[in-house]
């Protein structure tokens, strides 16, 4: 398994907000051209959380992105994206799409990642994810339908393929215009990750600007 980012060190000391952060210390960038966002090719500065359910990092910083204002900004689109590493990770990812396709999503998700942390229901089967999803009021027929469905599956591939793509090895990650990534180690604190983000949607608003 790689190496996750589960050091007590991480995210644990406040660091003040910064005006500009620093490549290569603060954030990395992972593809020399210009983002599609800058060459007005599209309209929107995509940010994504790559994320695992079992990852305690990631369960608390969801806390932290449910209050980020960039929710609010019209040019931004939020994505989360599950992290494939290993079988136990695929089913989780499964999950994360099959919940996806529901319209309680949002709640279902927070649910799902409290179960893990708080009750210690680690989800190491289908079934399990399964029961769970059918035990906050969907039908069973039609949670087994979708999570065993190809476009689960086709869902699943893609964010293992954008895993070597944005060369992630550890989460929480942001990426941020498929060109720029924040890894735990780089931001250091909850806070950091999104003021770096936030630094660098900035940039990408200005650099399109020019």
């Amino acid at each position: 398994m790689r190496n996750l980012l589960f050091l007590s060190i991480f995210f644990s000391s406040l660091i003040q907000a910064q005006d500009s952060f620093i490549e290569g210390t603060d954030y990395q960038i992972i593809d020399d051209q210009p983002s599609s966002f800058v060459s007005k090719k599209s309209n929107h500065i995509k940010v994504v959380e790559a994320f695992w359910y079992g990852c305690p990092h990631c369960y608390v910083i969801e806390e932290y992105l449910s209050k980020w204002d960039v929710h609010d900004d019209k040019l931004v689109k939020f994505i989360n994206m599950p992290v494939v590493f290993n079988k136990a990770w695929l089913l989780h990812a499964r999950a994360f799409y099959t919940m996806k396709e529901f319209e309680n999503f949002e709640i279902l998700h927070k649910k799902f990642f409290y179960a893990y942390h708080e009750q210690q229901r680690t989800f190491s089967n289908k079934e399990s994810i399964i029961n769970f999803i059918v035990s906050q009021g969907e039908l069973k027929d039609r949670v087994e339908k979708i999570f065993l469905s190809d476009e689960v599956s086709k869902k699943v591939q893609e964010a293992n393929y954008l895993l070597e793509t944005y060369q992630i090895d550890s989460v929480p990650a942001m990426i941020i215009n498929d060109k720029y990534k924040i890894s735990g180690r780089m931001a250091k604190t909850y806070e950091r990750m999104l003021e770096i983000s936030d630094f660098i949607i900035n940039l990408e608003k200005k650099n399109r600007s020019e």
